[in-house]
């Protein structure tokens, strides 16, 4: 559904953040991984939105049975059938790049395709080190729409990562579940780790040894029930909001706490706001609470190593940057480019046209804080976490903000500006 939103200054942010939605990368490996297993698997507290829905269309359309109600959904899983038609993935990179590999050297022939905007998303880097474990992938000049054949049987080989993704370092997982013998991927870093953590809970052996990720294939996959931990991605907006309006507070409960998650807790954190972190419980992630209190901000630098943890958040960075003094410089992230929009780009644009000092570089930008930004009509690009962020932006400007093609919201946090709205009044 396509509008605009209009957001206006707020005077404080208040008490207790709304219910944070399901961790959304969480989300879709349990709906795949369940998809994998043979028997029934239950998982609750799942992401809402349009990008989690695509995965649950896909595995259905694979032959899984899902029963979806809300934000909880079953689904029996095992035996996967070449699908009638296109595995539509919308605008879900996470569900397109994770199938790629769970199909990879299966009986099932499948084309995967998507959005326009999916469509422009680079698919080569994950095509590639799987045509190395034996998969036949087929790419349409890098990008969608993906075939995969049926029947080319994997096997285990060692694997350097070009780009330290956790799409294609889990990609890459789920295919050697099914290769014979052992797989080595090397480089994953300091990317997300969830893949890692979840496999052994749904019965498959998989190691880290440092930078690597070792499997030996192939395994099965057993069915479980799943509780999925609150998105510290979705809670980062609420956070940056009582982060730059004075005299704020704001707790946040039930949120995943996995270290790889919160590079944007941390960088709050070196800017000067007041944060306490709370671990509550621990497998298979772990999870708590975190509490946040409004302090002066100043400036910080984000170089190449940091990107990895923070990378869906830089948008927001940027937004909080400029009400930090002093400059604030990203490097290492041209990663922002190739997302659902030029996230780098539609940034630049947006802070410009609020009266934000910024300068855009081929790997990141330059914010410079202290001068009030005021209200404006900025773009999203479709892009869901740049309107967000612009909605965010407004909390502390003169004068109004309005996010042209706000609807985008609802790809990963449908209820936001509903939420927004309750925040600011608490």
């Amino acid at each position: 559904m396509e509008f605009n939103a209009t957001v206006a200054p707020a005077k404080k942010i208040g008490a207790e953040a709304p219910h944070i939605p399901g961790d959304k990368s969480i989300s879709h490996r349990a709906v795949i991984f369940a998809a994998m297993a043979e028997g029934e698997s239950h998982v609750t507290n799942l992401a809402p939105g349009e990008d989690v829905a695509s995965s649950m269309r896909c595995v259905a359309a694979l032959g899984a049975m899902v029963e979806h109600d809300n934000t909880s959904v079953r689904i029996t899983g095992g035996a996967w059938r070449s699908p009638q038609g296109v595995l539509d993935c919308g605008n879900s990179g996470t569900t397109m790049r994770l199938l790629m590999g769970a199909l990879a050297g299966r009986e099932v022939s499948a084309t995967l395709d998507g959005d326009d905007s999916l469509r422009r998303r680079p698919m080569r880097r994950v095509a590639e080190p799987l045509r190395e474990l034996g998969a036949e992938i087929e790419t349409s000049e890098g990008t969608a729409p993906v075939h995969v054949g049926a029947n080319h049987p994997l096997h285990g080989g060692h694997i350097q990562l070009r780009v330290a993704s956790a799409q294609l370092a889990s990609s890459l997982t789920l295919a050697a579940t099914g290769a014979t013998g052992r797989t080595t991927i090397s480089g994953a870093g300091s990317a997300r780790d969830h893949t890692t953590l979840m496999l052994p809970h749904f019965g498959v052996e998989v190691r880290r040894e440092g930078d690597d990720i070792v499997i030996d294939g192939p395994q099965h996959f057993r069915a479980a029930d799943f509780h999925v931990p609150g998105d510290p991605s979705a809670a980062a907006f609420w956070l940056a909001a009582a982060a730059i309006v004075p005299n704020s507070t704001i707790t946040v409960h039930h949120i995943n706490l996995n270290p790889t998650r919160l590079g944007f807790v941390a960088a709050l954190e070196r800017m000067g706001a007041d944060i306490t972190t709370t671990v509550d419980s621990e497998e298979p992630e772990p999870m708590g609470r975190i509490e946040l209190r409004a302090r002066p901000l100043k400036a910080i630098a984000i170089e190449a190593a940091d990107v990895p943890a923070i990378l869906d958040e830089l948008p927001l960075l940027g937004i909080v940057a400029a009400y930090a003094a002093g400059t604030t410089t990203v490097r290492g992230a041209r990663e922002l480019r190739v997302k659902e929009s030029d996230r780098i780009a539609v940034l630049v644009r947006g802070l410009r046209e609020l009266g934000g000092s910024v300068t855009e570089v081929d790997d990141g930008f330059d914010v410079t804080g202290g001068a009030p930004l005021h209200g404006a009509t900025v773009e999203s690009g479709g892009d869901h976490r740049l309107a967000m962020a612009f909605a965010i932006a407004a909390l502390g400007a003169s004068s109004p903000v309005t996010i042209e093609d706000a609807g985008c919201v609802a790809i990963s946090h449908p209820s936001f500006f509903t939420d927004l709205e309750k925040l600011c009044q608490a």
